[in-house]
């Protein structure tokens, strides 16, 4: 579904669902609807709410969100000398779900296990504390623990850390119908006109969820 597509599509079942008593909508306001849409569906796809299935339980759902799975390996460390115990990477600006993460061990003090690749386990800043003074569930030779700050993630590591690898979604660009640029205003900082990227299967969720948007927003006077 192109943008022209999307908009006339949004206009007929708008009014169809308002019965044509709600003011129409310009192309700015629309745009924000669909993106709005698009996320919320990209949202739900990874948290298995779309369907009742996450994206990589099946192949189909897998392909509905893949153009936003991104890998990257990241060895650029940030120098943090408050914090000799943790090491600290930049995370990728488009970042917005992580899927799945590793770092490399670089020690000679790990022996044959020297260089080898480890999962990474996410804490919450509340349970940091005793996870990781916890044998159990603390750092080893075979587990790294991970707190994001910002856009920075610290992961905290009983050995040296040579690279991190990250595997995540990454947000999707808006649905812009129109250039923005004439009236000073952006959808996530972009002002240029913008297809959907993803999968043309679900453009018709997109499609329905923001007519239901809309409805609901006219339905509540704001």
């Amino acid at each position: 579904m192109n943008n022209k597509e999307f908009s006339s599509e949004f206009d007929i079942l708008y009014n169809n669902l308002m019965s044509n008593n709600a003011a129409p909508l310009n192309e700015y306001e629309k745009s924000v609807l669909l993106t709005q849409a698009q996320e919320s569906i990209v949202i739900d796809i990874y948290n298995g709410r779309f369907n009742g299935e996450s994206f990589e339980n099946t192949e189909e759902v897998t392909e509905y969100i893949s153009n936003l799975v991104r890998e990257t390996t990241l060895d650029k460390k940030i120098e943090d000398m408050n914090h000799k115990s943790s090491t600290f990477f930049q995370l990728p600006e488009d970042l917005w779900f992580i899927t799945y993460e590793s770092v490399n061990l670089s020690d000679e003090s790990l022996g044959c296990a020297n260089n080898k690749d480890v999962i990474v386990v996410p804490v919450s800043q509340d349970n940091f504390y005793n996870v990781s003074r916890n044998p159990f569930r603390g750092p080893n030779d075979r587990r790294v623990l991970r707190l994001i700050t910002g856009s920075k993630v610290e992961l905290i590591s009983k050995y040296n850390i040579k690279s991190y690898t990250v595997k995540y979604l990454a947000k999707p660009d808006p649905i812009i119908l129109e250039d923005l640029t004439i009236y000073g205003i952006t959808i996530n900082n972009e002002t240029k006109i913008t297809e959907c990227k993803l999968n043309p299967v679900i453009h018709r969720a997109i499609l329905n969820r923001a007519v239901s948007l809309a409805k609901a927003i006219w339905s509540s006077g704001v």
